[in-house]
């Protein structure tokens, strides 16, 4: 924990320490649905689904885990109405501490997330389980055959498993799925939608003057800033007098980073503001002046700067072992989608933006310079791929109400 987070922050939750009590509606008992979702990314996909599930079931209450502590912030941040706590260590004891606390009726899990006693114990509580928007990368699919004494019960396990693609399902099926329980949906993610017209989405909006060209980094991870900011100050040294109205977004992916890379930053002497400054200084969320390098350092607000960009970058592809995040966040706001080869996480977001129009792949340094050169000084270039970007994902939607419906027919609901 100390080490992926940098604190022991969390630890009671884990331990079964201060969780919240149930607070049933109206005075009644209600229906517990608990979802899981790992971190940000799957609790942002779990979003569309809990928002039907509302809508179609709104007398039930809502239970979520996380396993990070972004993860649960962004949970509370999005429903607060429901009880949000860090998912317990994967020990029996807990498993019945747990249960007995908040007495859930079915759970529902983002992707893959398999706890051998969590599922044991659901088991032996009759407690059905869901994998929603579930897949199996090559490598994830390679160790579980390999170790299929050990974890064939942990596929036999789900109600249901509704999967991405038809490849996943078929390794679902050989590691012991039944494949009557193996349903096909699609991506859940290609569902998402801009966020609504609201009062902070507009404070947002005013941040740059309309000649400003913003690109935005979404995401970074070691090694990325600096091939970023190399790209960026050649471009300086190629445009001035455009360099001049543009500004590099810079997001690193985990808040434990944000002062690493100011540090670095600082030793580059670039010019660089925080955001966070700037928004506890100003009720308005306007910028003291227009740096040529803003530094995305707080959390929820990426999404808000994706609208404004030129073109954004997508972290996590530029350098081997991530995996990439995902393309859509970006792709929905009509942005063209920059990336590099590491895209083992979302091939299927990456894959049909690449071949349907939107994604823009650099396997290089002098690659992502010549891009940044070209979106910055061919405005329609760069709109017209951001266009294809939107419609390529407008074109894969309809997985959340797909997903409702093997839900609630696998929970006998109408």
């Amino acid at each position: 924990m100390h080490r992926r987070q940098g604190s022991f922050e969390g630890l009671g939750e884990r331990l079964g320490f201060g969780w919240p009590r149930r607070q049933s509606k109206a005075g009644r008992e209600s229906r517990t649905v608990w979802f899981h979702g790992a971190s940000v990314g799957e609790v942002q996909m779990l979003a569309l689904l809990i928002r039907a599930w509302q809508k179609r079931h709104p007398e039930t209450e809502l239970l979520l885990t996380t396993m990070t502590l972004t993860g649960r912030q962004t949970a509370k941040r999005l429903f607060p109405e429901a009880r949000v706590v860090l998912l317990p260590l994967d020990l029996p004891g807990l498993w019945i501490l747990f249960f007995r606390h908040f007495r859930p009726s079915c759970l529902i899990v983002a992707e893959t997330e398999l706890w051998p006693n969590l599922l044991h114990y659901a088991g032996c509580q009759d407690l059905p389980v869901a994998l929603v928007n579930a897949r199996l990368s090559l490598r994830s699919f390679t160790n579980y055959r390999f170790c299929r004494f050990f974890t064939r019960s942990m596929f036999t396990s789900p109600a249901v498993v509704v999967v991405q693609d038809q490849i996943s399902g078929q390794r679902f099926a050989e590691l012991g799925t039944s494949s009557e329980r193996i349903v096909l949906s699609g991506n859940l993610k290609f569902d998402l939608l801009p966020p609504e017209n609201s009062e902070e989405q507009i404070l947002y909006q005013n941040l740059f003057a309309a000649e400003i060209s913003v690109v935005v980094a979404g995401s970074t991870h070691p090694g990325e800033e600096e091939m970023i900011l190399i790209a960026w100050e050649k471009f300086a040294l190629q445009s001035p007098e455009i360099f001049k109205s543009a500004c590099l977004v810079l997001a690193p992916r985990h808040p434990q980073r944000f002062a690493e890379v100011a540090d670095f930053l600082t030793s580059r002497e670039v010019d660089f503001l925080c955001f966070s400054s700037a928004k506890e200084k100003s009720s308005s969320l306007t910028l003291p002046k227009v740096p040529s390098v803003l530094l995305l350092d707080t959390l929820g607000d990426l999404i808000y700067f994706y609208r404004l960009a030129r073109f954004a970058i997508i972290g996590g592809t530029l350098v081997p072992g991530i995996g990439g995040h995902n393309p859509l966040e970006a792709a929905v706001f009509a942005k063209a989608v920059v990336h590099g080869p590491y895209i083992a996480n979302f091939r299927d977001g990456f894959g049909y933006l690449d071949d349907q129009g939107g994604g823009l792949l650099v396997s290089s340094q002098g690659e992502l310079d010549e891009l940044f050169n070209r979106c910055l000084r061919e405005s329609r270039y760069a709109q017209d791929e951001g266009l294809k970007a939107a419609a390529t994902v407008y074109r894969h939607r309809g997985a959340v109400n797909r997903t409702m419906a093997f839900l609630e027919q696998t929970f006998g609901l109408s």
